[in-house]
């Protein structure tokens, strides 16, 4: 990782042989004799590293840390002394230095103190660079909502927002996106300078939604050998998503009302009370508990829920959004695939206007990347997609039976064995591990 690294010291000679062992490293190296040559530089140009000595005339070392904190706060700074001492030491850090050593003839401190530098520079620009690519993907201006009741939701998710609501809980369908909108609010709020983790109760069985969700002390149950946290302290300072809450456990249920009324939680095994300091987000399915059915929400957890409620409508009653959220997904699909410039004819529009999408934005995703994979030019046409006929008396619905048409000549075997995968995936919710079994291959096959 090549860098820019400025070293301000008062000797000469200090300066010259730190400049010329980063030099030799390929770093781009500027040296400084004093605090106030340097503070005239960085309006020109940041560094991403600076050596700064600690005793210097005119201005010391700890001046000059404290001036280009308020210049550069991003730079990080070694200080450098000769005469280290732990107040030094402590009020250098206090200052915002990111590390403190001592000078020696060779210099053999500053290498590692590069090394760790570098490290810490190299993990910053990824999640920088991982924070700005999930701002723009998940951007206010990303919610497709031409419809009125869409838009509804999406101008009441903003004003949430704006307030800082701590609980949220989408209902929707299957596939209406609600993940998708969670994470929309997640980084358009301060919460996202911390994590989003999500919680799939569909993927996990009761005591492993616990643990997952909780954490847990070592001895907590059978095979903890060590303590482990849950998704609710990894979510810390961020957003914890919990998808398909009515699959969470009654009792877990009820803990976590108890957690969202008090402020506090524990780890399973545990003794302490952790603060939550985190936003939740829940979505699910379904509206409340059904009559004469086994409750899918505790009474604790609900009455908390009503009152932040947001409906998302399913896909079939957002005509207006059918055709945006199909050329959204080719575009981004179309690249995927090496494909940019893919297109839809024009006759396809009135069939997926008038298609129910029992699946929602899911399937509507999957069907336009499967009629992706089945076209070889450059409009996509009738013949490439495959819509779900609508369930008969004479063939009843069945997850676990799939009806697909193919011309003769137009497919290959290849062609044929991604759309079945598609179509099982569709079928079973992009479960991957489901459709891995329906099709008795391991989950890591659909990956290729």
């Amino acid at each position: 990782m090549r860098t820019t690294i400025y070293v301000t010291d008062d000797d000469q000679t200090v300066c010259a042989a730190l400049s010329r062992r980063l030099t030799k490293k390929g770093h781009l190296v500027r040296s400084f004799d004093s605090g106030a040559s340097l503070l005239e530089a960085v309006k020109y140009e940041v560094p991403d590293l600076l050596f700064l000595d600690l005793k210097m005339p005119d201005m010391d070392g700890l001046e000059t840390l404290r001036r280009v904190r308020q210049t550069i706060p991003q730079t990080l700074v070694v200080m450098l002394t000769a005469y280290g001492s732990v107040e030094d030491a402590v009020e250098a850090m206090r200052l915002g230095a990111y590390d403190f050593l001592i000078k020696s003839v060779d210099f053999s401190s500053v290498e590692p103190a590069l090394n760790r530098a570098l490290n810490y520079l190299t993990l910053s620009r990824r999640l920088e660079y991982t924070t700005s690519e999930q701002q723009r993907q998940y951007a206010w201006d990303h919610v497709i909502a031409n419809n009125s009741a869409m838009a509804t939701v999406r101008d009441t998710l903003q004003q949430l927002v704006s307030q800082g609501m701590p609980v949220l809980f989408l209902q929707g369908e299957v596939g209406t996106g609600k993940e998708f909108l969670a994470r929309v609010v997640h980084y358009n709020s301060p919460q996202q300078l911390g994590a989003f983790v999500p919680l799939r109760c569909t993927e996990l069985t009761g005591p492993l939604l616990e643990h997952q969700l909780w954490g847990y002390e070592r001895g907590a149950f059978d095979g903890a050998n060590q303590a482990g946290l849950g998704a609710i302290e990894y979510a810390d300072g961020g957003t914890l998503f919990i998808d398909a809450i009515e699959l969470l456990p009654l009792p877990v249920q009820k803990t976590l009302a108890q957690a969202l009324r008090t402020g506090f939680y524990g780890r399973l095994g545990g003794h302490d009370r952790l603060p939550l300091n985190t936003r939740l987000i829940v979505a699910s399915a379904f509206l409340e508990n059904e009559p004469g059915q086994e409750p899918a929400f505790h009474p604790a957890l609900l009455a908390q829920l009503r009152d932040h409620q947001v409906s998302i409508p399913p896909l079939r009653d957002r005509k207006e959004d059918i055709l945006p959220l199909a050329m959204k997904t080719l575009q981004a699909y179309g690249e995927e695939i090496g494909r940019p410039k893919i297109d839809i004819e024009a006759s396809m529009l009135p069939h997926l206007h008038d298609y129910p999408f029992p699946g929602n934005i899911r399937e509507l995703e999957a069907l336009i990347k499967q009629a992706a994979l089945c076209s070889h030019g450059p409009v996509l046409s009738a013949q490439d997609f495959h819509f779900q006929k609508a369930p008969t008396n004479e063939q009843p619905s069945s997850p676990n039976s799939i009806h697909l048409q193919f011309e003769l000549g137009r497919q290959s075997l290849a062609d044929i064995q991604r759309i079945v995968i598609h179509e099982v995936l569709r079928l079973s919710n992009q479960d991957k591990e489901q459709a891995a079994r329906y099709l008795h291959v391991s989950p890591e096959t659909l990956e290729k």
